[in-house]
């Protein structure tokens, strides 16, 4: 299964970010729910709590799509998802995940979720090739790699750092350009080179999630703010990234995938239907790119 062909439009400067609009011919999962508006419970597991799963429910009546990186907060301390995942309507099941709060254990079952996402930084860490005992110990890491950024946090919460992130002088968050009809994803560049690229299913999917993933953008570029200059990304390197992905051979079953095109790391995941599989999301990053140092 090919991604297909990727069209890249004309980028808008954000701040110290390039942002260009990204359609895809391929096709796309329709029909899923996803984002804040998705009705999905999120609860510590009926055993007892543990750091690396937590039980999530599909209260929808649609399939939901919860996507790696996605913030589960609350409970007994804030979790990432770690892989994206697709849960039919009804479905209960207990999914992995990580934690980005390392000074609280405790509180209550339920999970609050407001869609955002963990920047690039510490989702870098979910998709090495080889997960393991000191994945955990790494994400923590690179957690605190924003202590003192913006706020200090009492429990090294990720969640406290991107509160405080959004509220920094420098990118207006109000000014994002609007999707545009059809659009299905967004390439992000900084400091003259594309870093990521998101590609969704679907515009609808696209738009639940397209503020928070540029949210999280942002925290990560102020790791790097002095360091890299606030200069407009070129569109070519935007066509680079994409060549890249359209590269990749996704697998001929609904499932998670997660590898490499070369220097790009990609993850996401495809929906089943009538037919075959259908593309729901993809994250592509260049681990070249300076701000990926580490």
């Amino acid at each position: 299964m090919k991604i297909g062909q990727l069209h890249i439009g004309s980028g808008k400067q954000v701040g110290p970010l390039t942002l260009f609009p990204l359609w895809a011919e391929g096709r796309g999962a329709v029909g899923l729910a996803t984002g804040a508006a998705a009705n999905l419970e999120v609860t510590e597991l009926a055993s007892g709590p543990t750091v690396n799963r937590l039980t999530v429910t599909n209260r929808d009546t649609k399939p939901v799509l919860l996507l790696e990186g996605e913030l589960l907060e609350g409970g007994h301390q804030h979790r990432v998802c770690a892989r994206d995942v697709i849960l039919a309507a009804g479905e209960t099941r207990d999914v992995a995940t990580f934690c980005v709060e390392q000074g609280r254990w405790g509180g209550t079952s339920a999970h609050g979720r407001s869609a955002r996402r963990a920047p690039l930084n510490v989702r870098a860490e979910l998709n090495r090739p080889a997960r393991g005992a000191e994945t955990q110990r790494r994400v923590w890491e690179r957690v605190r790699r924003y202590e003192g950024l913006n706020t200090h946090s009492m429990t090294g919460s990720l969640v406290d750092h991107l509160d405080a992130g959004v509220r920094r002088p420098g990118l207006d968050l109000d000014k994002l350009p609007k999707p545009i009809d059809g659009q299905r994803g967004v390439v992000v560049g900084f400091g003259g080179q594309a870093l990521m690229l998101e590609l969704f299913g679907s515009y609808r999917l696209f738009t639940a999630h397209y503020r928070a993933l540029v949210e999280a953008a942002w925290l990560d570029i102020q790791l790097t703010a002095g360091s890299m200059p606030p200069v407009r990304t070129k569109a070519q390197s935007a066509r680079d990234l994409a060549v890249r992905v359209m590269e990749l051979e996704l697998p001929p079953l609904p499932q998670g995938f997660a590898g490499n095109v070369g220097p790009v790391a990609v993850n996401g995941i495809a929906a089943p239907s009538k037919s075959d599989p259908a593309l729901a999301h993809l994250g592509a990053w260049d681990t070249r790119h300076p701000m990926m140092a580490g």
